[in-house]
């Protein structure tokens, strides 16, 4: 299964990334280092010629982070406009293959309309899993699921909400949220990557760089975003620079190289494939011999 869908994902992507990636390690660590790279030498290009900061102060120098807030959100929206293209391009490539190429059905536009609820259940319940026998590995999926799309809500929708020197209370909506999407990160991410050394379960056994990278990353985004949460509450700013860099550098390269073209890249492939195969299976249960559409709308 981990090959056919590594080759899927491969076939799917008309940049030639994802097959580069699942056939070299070094293709992949050299992929997410030049783009924290390239973050940090950003982030550096930044402070000198925006902020006007000199290098040698950058380890002296303490001050807000409100000073970066409006070009971090247009970052931060630019980033997700990249690995949105990237998915979306790939999703369309997936359905020109699945659905266009095959000209053994004839499909009607309406049943792409009717079948939708196909594509909402499985990418929200992720149901397949509970076709595993055990149960609980379809909750901790869902938790993770759950966990990463609040991440990615907050980022693109309320992140100027979040990107504040003010300080709220613990009980405050904005951190209660930021604790629940950390927390889900935290216990899956852990779980999972506890689960590979142990390698108790089936699932664990056998692990390539591939099922480490992802839940490494999402763990070091978890860990370096409540690092910037306690240094920013405790009132050290320079630390706090310093712990938000390292957390672009993380989360940066996981949105840019590791969803699109990596492991994550099947959290789209699967809900659409299971989608694609409803349309293709009501579209067979309306034909006719000879390959006549029913008419019946």
């Amino acid at each position: 299964m981990m090959t056919l869908r590594r080759y899927l994902t491969a076939q799917y992507d008309w940049t030639g990334l994802s097959s580069k990636i699942s056939r070299s390690k070094a293709w992949q660590i050299g992929a997410l280092f030049l783009v924290g790279a390239f973050v940090l030498l950003l982030v550096g290009l930044y402070h000198i010629y925006t902020v006007g900061l000199a290098f040698p102060d950058f380890a002296s120098e303490p001050m807000g982070l409100e000073h970066m807030f409006d070009k971090i959100t247009i970052f931060t929206l630019s980033v997700f406009f990249i690995s949105l293209f990237f998915l979306i391009s790939n999703a369309f490539r997936m359905y020109w293959f699945t659905m266009r190429k095959d000209k053994k059905v004839k499909i009607p536009f309406f049943l792409y309309l009717t079948e939708a609820k196909t594509l909402i259940l499985h990418a929200v319940t992720q149901k397949r899993f509970r076709d595993c026998p055990d149960n609980k590995r379809w909750i901790k999926h869902l938790l993770l699921v759950a966990g990463c799309a609040l991440m990615v809500l907050i980022k693109i929708f309320f992140l100027k909400w979040f990107q504040t020197d003010s300080i709220y209370p613990i009980y405050h909506p904005q951190r209660l949220l930021g604790y629940l999407a950390a927390g889900a990160l935290l216990y899956t991410m852990g779980e999972i990557l506890i689960g590979r050394i142990k390698k108790r379960e089936q699932i664990h056994k056998f692990s390539d760089l591939a099922d480490w990278t992802l839940p490494i990353l999402l763990l070091l985004t978890a860990l370096s975003g409540i690092a910037i949460h306690i240094l920013r509450y405790f009132g050290l700013e320079l630390a706090t620079h310093y712990a938000y860099a390292l957390h672009l550098v993380v989360v940066v390269p996981m949105l840019v190289v590791e969803i699109p073209f990596g492991k994550f890249s099947h959290i789209v492939y699967r809900p659409l494939a299971v989608y694609f195969q409803a349309v293709k299976d009501k579209a067979l249960q309306q034909q006719v011999p000879g390959g006549a559409v029913l008419e019946n709308v």
